[in-house]
């Protein structure tokens, strides 16, 4: 039996592995050849603050809501009720009072199956927008939200104290470090899962406004008034290959984001053909004779889409890597050495059991025995691993629909 223990890590890694985990929970995230750092990488310059998990735009309103409230709290309710357990609590709340309004059928609010439970809701709001909160400039802080949730309750003690703890700092102070659109202290009364007016050109001015997220595609969508063409019913379907097609043709929209784009979406192209061929010996281990044939068709149109874009060129790993790494993130040695070995196999143009040779070794020494190469696969396989990387631009349209939404009102 195995089981998951925390070493002394920061709290913030804590986060990222919490937010990881469930993100493993979903279909089609498996890393099988481990590029998921590199995918990572794209993710947070295209679409700095947003997480797969994440649902609505208006958690980005609720948890700083529910922190203010917090920071407004008389002293005695404070030392009884640490931060963290009143977001808990409150978070709890705000899932009842949605799915009272909205009904249980209403996509995105979190926690909806859990309701009726005595144990609330699972994945915290608070513990999934985190990042985004920071990113926007919601929230002014660098820290997790364990240690953020820390320094408040240690702040507020020091200001008691110290016999401050009613001194009109403290509310400058709050209105510094947790923004809001208006402060209301009854907001939960009237609550519902749509931005009003006055929320979303809150998020649309941090979103448009914040200068580490300014050349992201959400912002710049939103900076020249593109938002809403892409945020319609009919753009449900737009997968990120047609929003990098899209979006080339867009001379406001900054080059660095298109540049970015272009990149990530060549970098997913490109190793989707590894993918293909993970699947192809899936297949053939499974012993399907009609799925081998359908991957292996598959890979051919593949190899052929690629040689006609020349995707393969020269200094394609360096380019995608360059691009991938301009806001400072780490890719470790054995993704960049797969990744150039897969190139310089493609672009030597060497067999396909070269290719599978490439692939398998990767696989099993990416997963160790846990790779699905050393397990029965069945007669009829899924997919496994990741096929067209979106990097988030799922949730991203989401999130700016709602939005967009919301400014119209």
């Amino acid at each position: 039996m195995s089981s998951i223990g925390w070493v002394d890590f920061s709290s913030t890694d804590r986060e990222k592995v919490s937010q990881v985990l469930a993100m493993l929970q979903e279909s089609g995230t498996l890393d099988e050849l481990g590029i998921g750092q590199i995918r990572d990488a794209f993710a947070d310059l295209l679409f700095p603050g947003f997480s797969t998990i994440q649902t609505r735009a208006k958690y980005f309103i609720t948890v700083p809501r529910i922190i203010r409230d917090y920071m407004e709290l008389d002293a005695r309710t404070q030392r009884r009720t640490s931060l963290r357990d009143y977001l808990e609590s409150q978070e709890n709340e705000v899932a009842k009072v949605l799915v009272e309004r909205h009904g249980s059928a209403e996509s995105g609010i979190i926690g909806a199956e859990m309701v009726e439970s005595e144990q609330g809701v699972a994945r915290k709001p608070s513990s999934v927008y985190w990042n985004g909160l920071r990113q926007f400039g919601v929230v002014n802080t660098a820290k997790s939200l364990a240690e953020f949730s820390r320094e408040i309750n240690q702040a507020q003690s020091a200001s008691r104290a110290s016999g401050h703890e009613d001194d009109d700092s403290d509310a400058i102070s709050h209105r510094s470090v947790v923004h809001l659109d208006v402060f209301e202290s009854g907001w939960m009364e009237d609550l519902a899962i749509h931005l009003s007016e006055s929320e979303a050109r809150f998020l649309i001015d941090k979103l448009t406004h914040t200068p580490a997220i300014r050349n992201s595609v959400v912002s710049q969508f939103l900076i020249h008034g593109l938002a809403p063409e892409l945020a319609e019913d009919t753009a449900t379907s737009l997968a990120f290959p047609e929003v990098v097609a899209w979006t080339k043709g867009r001379a406001e929209v900054s080059p660095q984001c298109r540049h970015t784009l272009e990149l990530a979406n060549e970098f997913s192209d490109a190793i989707y053909g590894a993918h293909i061929r993970f699947n192809a010996l899936i297949a053939r281990k499974s012993g399907n004779d009609e799925l081998v044939a359908e991957r292996e068709e598959l890979f051919s149109e593949w190899l052929e889409e690629i040689r006609d874009r020349n995707l393969f060129s020269a200094s394609s790993v360096d380019d995608w890597l360059h691009a991938a790494t301009a806001g400072g993130a780490r890719i470790n040695l054995n993704s960049r050495e797969f990744l150039r070995q897969w190139h310089e196999a493609i672009f030597q143009n060497q067999p396909v059991s070269s290719l599978d040779r490439l692939v398998e070794s990767r696989a099993k020494r990416n997963k160790g025995r846990r790779s699905i190469l050393f397990k029965n696969p069945g007669l009829a396989p899924e997919w496994q691993g990741m096929s067209g990387l979106s990097y988030r631009w799922d949730t991203a349209r989401i999130i700016m629909a709602d939005i967009v939404q919301g400014a119209e009102c």
